[in-house]
């Protein structure tokens, strides 16, 4: 089947090709993978992540202030309005109140104050829970929870220890001034509602704020974040761990959700509450737009895109193995695969050879296993450097050893499926030219389709991706190399991979067919 004499002699004709194409590709292959892995291109996807990651972490922090003084504010005002319906319930019906009334009027109205006090406070709790209730959150539920501690945290209620009140340590432990709400204030029919709308600003900002730099809330944040690979340093960089960096964006943003609502509300008229609700909700968006947002729609689309991409694996995987990685492999198989047999018929040594006593099965099966076993000790040259590569480079990619030893797999049969259509050429033709023309313009064809088809694919970011240019994936073999399927950590490049050893296979198989068949011009 195999003549040892011709595989030596093929060795000998094409070695030098070999040798020079083989480290050329391992050379611009150890470039590739280390230039970018220690290069600017980890640096300009983490400055994408970053910009998108604070973008939403701003937006998210800024939604969590209005939405804080919004509930802060509407439930102070239940808080007064409460107050004064039952100090007027207890003034006119509580016979404690009355019997001090005749006797002590200062222990009376302290004894009317400090009970409708608390009846407010115990119905402000009752309030609470069915705003909760009205949102659709369950009873006791997480929400139901931060809802009342951000109202109950705000207000700072008094307990029975003179000059005390329920969260004083809270607002110590942060540096602040005790939570005071004057009731005095809010009852003034002039000023009493500006006043709460102040107040609101700023308790619930200082409560926001307290509240997100918690080590347990961190934590929660740090969870979600966790699959864009953010640490809790890079978090304290960001500045969401810092105090008073937070309580600056609460008050910042409410500054000018306050001064905006106003305006609107000024010059409206026939305002229904459905319609304050709605110029809120508009305000409120206005102020609380991430950076995605607030860009034009294929560019927030294409920042998305790049932030989501694992640059270097694309780099490494989708431009070096499917593209540039294969330009000279391509040229030296169909050198080589001419060389073989056509080459050597239209020269006239293929007479000679076949004047031995070699038969024409044993010189094609040598040939192609030259052919095959040459392109796969080249590939073998390639994962072994690409192996050393990835554990030089520190990057941050999904790429790793076993998706680099399946990538390095696809490029070779996507080389053995280009080999056997340049073996059959060779096989079925006398000519180099014609061999050269019709399988070497062949796999040209399929490097180029590739190429344009590229920008057409989605690992192209929509901004620059031209979708049209997708059709040429469908008219390139080299497309049934999916690396995105590796790089995913799929195994749909599989049976793509089994269409390519089928493609070569069937080649091959035509080949020595037709080669043991034809007449030669001997």
């Amino acid at each position: 089947m195999i003549s040892k004499p011709l595989l030596k002699q093929s060795c000998k004709a094409n070695g030098i090709m070999w040798i020079i194409i083989t480290f050329a590709v391992c050379f611009m292959l150890t470039c590739v993978m280390l230039i970018a892995g220690n290069g600017d291109l980890s640096k300009t996807k983490s400055a994408v992540e970053g910009a998108i990651i604070q973008g939403e972490l701003q937006s998210s922090t800024e939604k969590r202030a209005i939405n804080y003084y919004e509930i802060s504010e509407t439930s102070l005002k239940y808080f007064t309005n409460d107050y004064v319906l039952n100090l007027t319930d207890i003034k006119t019906n509580d016979t404690t109140y009355l019997g001090l009334q005749s006797t002590n009027v200062e222990q009376a109205e302290l004894y009317a104050s400090s009970k409708a006090y608390k009846n407010a406070t115990t119905n402000l709790q009752n309030f609470v829970k069915q705003m909760s209730s009205s949102k659709g959150y369950g009873e006791n539920s997480q929400e139901e929870q931060e809802l009342l501690g951000i109202v109950f945290y705000v207000l700072n209620p008094m307990t029975e220890t003179q000059g005390i009140n329920l969260y004083d340590s809270f607002y110590e432990a942060l540096g602040e001034d005790k939570a005071r709400f004057n009731l005095a204030e809010a009852l003034n029919t002039e000023t009493g509602n500006e006043y709460i709308s102040d107040y609101a600003f700023n308790q619930s900002s200082i409560f926001l704020a307290g509240n997100m730099v918690k080590d347990e809330n961190i934590d929660t944040v740090l969870e979600v974040l966790k699959d864009y690979g953010v640490t809790k340093e890079q978090y304290t960089e960001f500045g969401y761990a810092n105090y008073t960096n937070v309580k600056d964006i609460a008050r910042s943003v409410l500054v000018n959700y306050r001064a905006n609502l106003e305006f609107k509300l000024s010059n409206e008229t026939d305002l229904t509450p459905e319609k304050i609700n709605e110029i809120k909700n508009q305000v409120a968006d206005n102020f609380t737009s991430t950076l995605l947002s607030t860009l034009p729609e294929e560019v927030a689309d294409a920042l998305e895109d790049i932030g989501s991409m694992d640059l270097y694996g694309i780099l490494v995987g989708s431009i070096f193995f499917k593209i540039a990685g294969l330009l000279l492999p391509i040229i030296y198989l169909i050198m080589v695969a001419n060389n073989l047999i056509a080459g050597q018929v239209d020269t006239g040594s293929m007479a000679y050879i076949l004047s031995t006593p070699t038969k024409r099965k044993t010189v094609v099966s040598t040939q192609a296993l030259y052919l095959i076993g040459s392109l796969f000790l080249m590939f073998v040259c390639t994962t072994i450097t690409s192996l050393i590569c990835i554990n030089i480079v520190d990057v941050n990619t999904t790429l790793n050893a076993a998706k680099l030893l399946y990538i390095n797999l696809g490029a070779f049969c996507v080389m053995f499926a280009m080999s056997g259509i340049c073996f059959l050429t060779s096989s079925w033709f006398n000519r180099s030219k014609h061999c050269m023309a019709i399988g070497g313009g062949l796999n040209i064809f399929f490097l180029v389709a590739t190429i344009l088809g590229l920008f057409g694919s989605p690992i192209i970011p929509s901004v620059i991706r031209m979708d049209t240019l997708n059709l040429f994936n469908y008219v390139s073999i080299i497309s049934l190399f999916d690396v995105v399927s590796i790089l995913d950590g799929t195994f749909t490049f599989l049976w793509k991979l089994a269409i390519l050893i089928a493609v070569g296979v069937i080649c091959y198989v035509i080949s020595f067919k037709k080669f043991k068949n034809k007449d030669l011009p001997l």
